[in-house]
């Protein structure tokens, strides 16, 4: 039975196929590498904040911390546990004004839920809101004591207060008008 197609034909479609398929694959891939700059730029546009994240573990060291500032800055905390990690993690204060220039002190809590130890690792990010909008702004702020420089101990069905104290260099931006630390707790592997 020959529905009109020869083996001519049947090739020639087969091949048609096949370089549709190419070409969408490579389309595909070309948008998956294009969607993180496209991401950026749309966050940018509409005043979403797009942070960076903050690997560095140990503080940084400048001379530029107290200027002749006046300015406050709102200074908002998130906390988060990644998925799976046992322990309720947030700060003591979400909001504070804090003076450039001047140390601040506050704390994260951070319950262990679980009645075995566990070693966790937390990871910054401190991005920066107003004509900065979406900037990374850890290079603004001197972390003086932050429980994200080494791992943590959080031992079985406890309570633990993780102090953090910083100040807000004189650096900053002037349009900036917020910035928010957000810190991840991930668990540490026993080795």
């Amino acid at each position: 039975m020959n529905w009109g197609m020869t083996q001519r034909n049947r090739q020639k479609e087969i091949q048609r196929h096949g370089i549709i398929l190419a070409i969408l694959g490579a389309g595909m891939l070309a948008l998956a590498f294009g969607f993180v700059p496209m991401y950026r730029t749309f966050c940018q546009i509409i005043g979403i904040p797009v942070p960076q994240l903050g690997t560095e573990m140990t503080p940084q060291k400048s001379s530029n911390i107290i200027g002749e500032d006046n300015r406050y800055i709102t200074v908002r905390f998130i906390g988060n546990s990644a998925t799976g990690v046992p322990v309720e993690f947030g700060p003591r204060v979400k909001t504070i004004h804090a003076k450039v220039g001047e140390p601040v002190l506050t704390a994260y809590d951070a319950t262990n839920l679980s009645p075995n130890n566990m070693k966790g690792q937390a990871v910054h990010t401190i991005v920066a809101m107003g004509d900065a909008v979406g900037r990374d702004a850890a290079k603004y702020v001197e972390l003086v004591q932050c429980f994200c420089f080494e791992e943590q101990m959080y031992p079985g069905s406890t309570d633990v207060t993780l102090p953090l104290s910083f100040t807000i260099r004189g650096d900053l931006p002037k349009g900036v008008h917020t910035l928010t630390f957000a810190y991840t707790l991930f668990e540490m592997d026993d080795e």
